[in-house]
């Protein structure tokens, strides 16, 4: 199928082929779930295609054994292994699901493709799930990460009961136009981490909209199944998205540092309560005690969203670590000096 095809008018996506992508790296525990999951969708016409970047455990080789066509690359960033999985499709729309995730329903692909026949939507996405494969930390923990308080409303965790216009999709569960993807130059090969953020900029530059729906779901066993992988993790992500933001200056956000610069304000008044006392320990106890009470605040909120009272205890150290993990991460980021120049991209 040629890019001419899927910007014919003809087509209007009535009988849209799809491409469903599964990039994976090191998803020997899950690959198989993964797979069955996407080989067991209600659609007419949907080919899958795994693009492995470098596993060196047994994925490749599960990947094998469902005759599905599997792709070896060694990339760097997931940017990298995603434009081969688009390169090597033939669907007019490309659906992407990671190695550590099921598709929940089966009609998944009906449910985006109907959404997507609509005028100058580029892009649908839905809500990524906690799996019930998953241990119970990694479900609790991915639960908790849902919550405003510690996502500040990203699309990748959020949960929204209706459908509604996003800013970014989470390449986790994400479902394109391929015209839109050519028209933007496909995914950015230098970031590794953001990658979907600068996608989803780039197609609503170009006149597309982004639409989530709640019925189009897919289960996130997630690798992150303690307090250190968690906190590890935030370390990783805070580093990524600021060093995204100093090379794409449209990716970048006060609101992003937010967390870091109340890092750094709370230290300055440390130092100062222990050099002089007195006001700079009020505002010291003052700013702590806010945080902990909405912390345990919002912890309530959760246990009560989720029907966990282990929660109560789960939540509030799980916020302290997605923040401090973050903020110290952005700001290490912030000052790497492994900002490289822009890989050229069509617009």
């Amino acid at each position: 199928m040629t890019s001419a095809t899927c910007n014919s008018k003809a087509s209007k996506l009535g009988k849209a082929q799809v491409s469903v992508i599964l990039t994976v790296k090191n998803e020997e525990r899950t690959i198989g779930r993964a797979i069955e999951s996407v080989l067991g969708i209600d659609y007419p016409d949907y080919e899958v295609i795994v693009v492995d970047t470098g596993s060196e455990d047994q994925t490749v080789r599960i990947a094998k054994q469902y005759g599905i066509k599997t792709i070896q690359v060694n990339a760097s960033t997931p940017g990298i292994g995603r434009n081969v999985g688009i390169k090597n499709s033939s669907g007019e729309i490309v659906a992407f699901v990671d190695g550590d995730c099921y598709v929940s329903r089966k009609d998944w692909l009906k449910t985006a493709v109907g959404l997507l026949r609509q005028k100058n939507i580029g892009g649908v996405s839905g809500p990524v799930i906690s799996s019930s494969q998953s241990t119970y930390m990694s479900k609790v923990l991915l639960d908790v990460f849902s919550t405003f308080f510690a996502g500040a409303g990203s699309a990748s965790f959020s949960r929204y009961k209706k459908q509604k216009e996003l800013k970014s999709l989470p390449s986790a569960n994400a479902i394109y136009r391929r015209e839109a993807l050519e028209k933007v130059g496909l995914f950015s090969e230098d970031l590794k981490f953001c990658e979907d953020t600068d996608l989803s900029y780039r197609i609503r530059e170009a006149g597309y909209r982004l639409i989530y729906s709640p019925n189009v779901v897919v289960e996130h066993d997630w690798k992150v199944h303690s307090f250190i992988s968690l906190f590890n993790h935030m370390l990783k992500y805070g580093a990524g998205r600021a060093v995204a933001g100093k090379r794409y200056h449209y990716l970048f956000s006060f609101f992003h540092a937010v967390p870091s610069f109340a890092i750094i304000c709370l230290s300055f008044l440390l130092i100062l309560s222990f050099l002089y006392k007195g006001p700079f320990m009020y505002a010291t106890v003052l700013l702590i005690a806010s945080y902990i009470a909405l912390a345990f605040v919002s912890a309530l909120l959760a246990t009560y969203k989720f029907r966990d009272m282990k929660m109560l205890a789960i939540a509030p150290v799980t916020y302290i670590l997605v923040h401090t993990g973050y903020a110290i991460g952005f700001i290490s980021g912030l000052f790497s000096r492994d900002v490289k120049s822009p890989v050229r991209r069509r617009v």
